[in-house]
C-alpha cells in the first residue's frame, strides 16, 4: 500500500469503507489482520480510520487483477 497522502485525502470510518468497498466490517478487519487490506489509523480514544487513498488504491489493484486474469484467459 502506498505511505505518501494524496492531495485532498481523508480519513474513512469503518461505514464508509464498508459502504464504499462493499464489504462487511468483519471481512475489512479479518483482510486488515491478514495483512490483505490497508492498515487502519489509531486516532485515538478507540477510533480507527482508513485512509481513503489506500482503501481506493486497493480497489483498483483488485479490479488490475481482474483485467489481468481476463487477458490471460483470451491467450489461452
Amino acid at each position: 500500500m502506498q505511505n505518501e497522502p494524496q492531495p485532498n485525502d481523508r480519513f474513512l470510518r469503518i461505514d464508509e469503507v464498508v459502504h464504499l468497498t462493499g464489504l462487511s466490517r468483519s471481512t475489512i478487519y479479518e483482510y486488515a489482520r491478514l495483512k490483505r487490506f490497508p492498515e487502519a489509523v489509531n486516532l485515538g480514544s478507540n477510533k480507527r480510520a482508513w485512509i481513503e487513498s489506500e482503501v481506493r488504491q486497493w480497489m483498483n489493484e483488485r479490479i488490475n487483477q481482474r483485467n489481468d486474469k481476463r487477458k490471460q484467459e483470451d491467450y489461452q
